[in-house]
């Protein structure tokens, strides 16, 4: 079980970075550094120096090669391939240990349609629906990994018998749970706003507080913000009006000013109400990444979207959801007191223990 437990945490790492590296990707502007797909032009490697370029300009007539652009999106998909074949090693170790099969079966669903995603996003000249989808796949990911975890860890604590302690319930958090699903559901949709952002280039057209430039009202169109733009022959750089973009920008600001609140105050509620000391670390953790996020946010407006910042807030996001993720699923399992909190496990306990 411990090398299990290597590979869940080496892959959780691996999830990471590449949607880092996504991230990165995608606002250097090298969605399409390759215009093939899983190759680049042809072949297995970016184009490494002048030689390899004038080779490819030749076969590629009338397309702008951008070296470092191929080299960011050919890292990006290295990476993910590597990522793949970690996946499936998880899934196929759980099958012969005979724990988590159901959940990790799940998760290898996730990385192939992530990787069908990847590839329609270059063979659909970046779609933004389709980019949209695989950031949300990313992030889902990240989740799924991570509620794996959290399984290993019951799992090693009942083994170790340790004190019921840290594994009691959660009586004073159970009532907040129809909170708990109604804020997951904001914050999937603020990610989603944001994925929707930087897939139609909306993020550098606002850089006024709080939502615009003047006259932002008389422009802004709800219909125009959730239009899905088809039909064109590419989407690189956006296609869009600028009223649609500023549309979906403000939108943007006004579901982070929505998360802000109903976030932080479902945090406030549980910290006041959790009673172990695992469930209190876990609120002030979702609460600093919170604050992290919005001053992010705020920089990104500021200083016109500086890279590493914009990536960061990327990252912060993708983190943000997985503890929620995770902590909503342990105030449903803490309505009793159950050591072995199983998410897709065949094997639960019939009976919880109580306490004295």
């Amino acid at each position: 079980m411990s090398r299990f437990t290597g590979l869940v945490n080496f892959t959780l790492l691996l999830t990471l970075l590449v949607i880092t590296l996504g991230a990165y990707t995608r606002l250097t502007d090298a969605g399409l550094g390759c215009p093939d797909w899983p190759g680049c032009y042809g072949k297995l490697t970016a184009p490494l120096h002048d030689g390899h370029v004038a080779e490819l300009q030749q076969q590629f007539p009338g397309t702008q090669i951008e070296p470092h652009k191929a080299h960011n999106e050919m890292l990006h998909r290295y990476i993910a391939g590597l990522l793949g074949l970690a996946v499936l090693t998880i899934f196929i170790t759980s099958q012969f240990i005979k724990r988590f099969r159901l959940l990790t079966a799940f998760i290898l669903a996730v990385v192939i349609f992530q990787a069908a995603l990847g590839m329609w996003t270059v063979t659909l000249n970046l779609l933004p629906l389709v980019v949209l989808a695989h950031l949300l796949g990313g992030f889902t990911l990240l989740s799924l990994l991570a509620l794996l975890r959290m399984e290993i860890y019951w799992r090693q604590q009942a083994g170790q018998k340790l004190p019921l302690s840290n594994i009691r319930s959660e009586p004073k958090l159970s009532p907040l749970l129809p909170f708990a699903y109604l804020v997951l559901v904001i914050l999937i949709g603020q990610i989603a706003l944001g994925g929707w952002t930087a897939s139609n280039y909306a993020a550098a057209v606002c850089y006024q507080l709080p939502f615009c430039e003047a006259g932002w009202v008389e422009r802004f169109s709800l219909q125009s913000a959730l239009h899905v733009p088809l039909g064109h022959e590419t989407y690189e750089y956006g296609v869009l009006s600028y009223e649609a973009r500023m549309s979906i920008h403000v939108l943007h600001r006004m579901g982070a000013i929505v998360t802000l609140l109903a976030l932080g105050g479902f945090i406030f509620c549980c910290w006041r109400r959790a009673q172990t000391y695992f469930m209190k670390k876990l609120t002030l953790a979702i609460a600093c990444l919170l604050l992290l996020q919005f001053t992010l946010g705020l920089v990104n407006i500021v200083a016109q979207l500086p890279l590493l910042n914009a990536v960061a807030h990327n990252v912060v996001a993708a983190n943000l959801l997985m503890l929620l993720v995770v902590f909503v699923r342990q105030m449903f399992l803490r309505r009793v007191t159950m050591p072995l909190g199983a998410f897709f496990v065949e094997e639960e306990f019939s009976q919880p223990a109580k306490h004295k």
